[in-house]
């Protein structure tokens, strides 16, 4: 009597499986670092993507496995934003371009945000490895317009990244465009030209949404 065709441990279909179970792990984890950070845990991962905890592990030894792949991706993601705007022709305007759209990637990205800043013991060599190349050239070129202040470095984009990132946090649940108008007044403050000064292109905060904030503030801590 012939014998039925069984699928070992380590055929194809359990090869299949496991590749499908590792991309869904990434796919998911990649969700919720961008909505909660680099606090996720791996039981978190393990509901949100509807499969056991030992899936999880059988696929990363531990979170910094995980978070690695995840983190350095979003490093190239943000180089390639950089790189996209040095190729814009005007050096003030590539600066401007620069600075806001790694803010913006920043307030919709809280595991990027945290990589930068808050764990940057961890991923700070990487990010400097990535990005601080292409934000030096974007600074130099800058400076040698002789537009900008001559005192303009390339770790003021860390810094304008730290407070904006910061005070995103808070301001996003209140009002999610509030910290353009920051970034906006503070690039303003390092033209020297009158004509390279654009304003502030969104509204200070009304006395309410102050308040907002300050609760927004006080659940945090």
């Amino acid at each position: 009597m012939p014998m039925k065709a069984t699928v070992t441990q380590g055929g194809p279909r359990a090869r299949s499986d496991a590749i499908r179970n590792r991309a869904l792990l990434l796919k998911t984890a990649d969700k919720l670092l961008a909505e909660r950070g680099l606090d996720l845990t791996f039981h978190e991962l393990a509901a949100a993507a509807g499969v056991g905890v030992g899936t999880v592990y059988r696929h990363f030894a531990d979170k910094n496995a995980l978070l690695g792949a995840l983190i350095e991706r979003r490093f190239e993601a943000a180089r390639d934003l950089l790189l996209a705007a040095e190729k814009i022709e005007d050096p003030i305007d590539a600066l401007r371009e620069a600075i806001t759209r790694m803010c913006q990637l920043q307030f919709t990205d809280r595991g990027l945000w945290q990589a930068l800043l808050t764990d940057a013991n961890r991923y700070g060599p990487l990010a400097n490895d990535i990005l601080t190349p292409v934000s030096a050239r974007i600074a130099d070129r800058a400076r040698a317009s002789g537009r900008i202040r001559d005192d303009f470095s390339v770790t003021d984009f860390a810094m304008i990244y730290l407070f904006t990132g910061t005070l995103s946090q808070a301001t996003g649940p209140v009002r999610p465009e509030l910290w353009r108008r920051y970034v906006d007044a503070t690039l303003d403050g390092f033209m020297l030209d009158r004509s390279d000064r654009r304003g502030v292109s969104v509204a200070a905060p009304t006395e309410t949404e102050i308040d907002d904030i300050i609760a927004v503030l006080g659940k945090a801590n």
